[in-house]
């Protein structure tokens, strides 16, 4: 059924939860990549794609997820490639299928090729399975951080924000693996790339 939205990917409840938690994670990422003990992806293995110089748009880095798959994310977004082609808008937790992975990580948004809202069954548990995946390494890169870093790097990066956060800077990753559980539990029976999850 086409022209239908993501409410059919997710419940409002789940949508707004996601929005919130993705909003205040994506801020962070920005802020990991500033940060002055040195660029945080860059230190867990992330692969910079730098924009060239003259070309419009945010570099990408990319993580191969450790079931297969790889996530691609710049300021804009998300990309999970993992089966089908989920990315995930920064503006909404909205995951769009794309008709293909592009070859190389674009630096523009509009640049990522035709995209269609997941209409079918199937593509809705698709978009569903990326969001798992995705929930499942932004709570691991939580886990990541504090480790490495301890907890008054994420509580300077939310601090910095000028919306509230959805939750303490130590809920993070478990705040994430909450949403991964609930989203896994929409659909029985699927794999998302990165495995189970633990923790939920």
């Amino acid at each position: 059924m086409p022209g239908q939205d993501a409410s059919t990917v997710l419940p409002c409840e789940l949508l707004r939860d996601g929005e919130r938690l993705f909003d205040a994670s994506m801020w962070c990422l920005g802020r990991d990549v500033l940060c002055p003990e040195g660029n945080l992806l860059a230190r867990r293995g992330l692969v910079r794609h730098a924009r060239p110089e003259g070309v419009e748009g945010q570099s990408a880095y990319t993580v191969d997820l450790p079931g297969g798959g790889r996530l691609v994310l710049w300021g804009f977004g998300v990309l999970c490639e993992c089966g089908e082609a989920v990315f995930v808008p920064r503006d909404g937790f909205s995951p769009r299928i794309l008709e293909a992975a592009p070859a190389r990580p674009p630096f523009r948004a509009c640049d990522l090729g035709p995209w269609r809202e997941p209409a079918t069954a199937e593509e809705r548990r698709s978009a569903r399975a990326g969001l798992v995946s995705l929930a499942g390494w932004l709570a691991g890169h939580e886990e990541w951080v504090a480790r490495e870093l301890g907890p008054d790097w994420r509580r300077t990066c939310l601090a910095a924000r000028r919306k509230a956060a959805p939750v303490a800077a130590e809920a993070l990753a478990t705040a994430w693996r909450r949403l991964g559980s609930r989203i896994r539990s929409l659909d029985s029976g699927f794999n998302a790339c990165n495995a189970p999850v633990s923790g939920a």
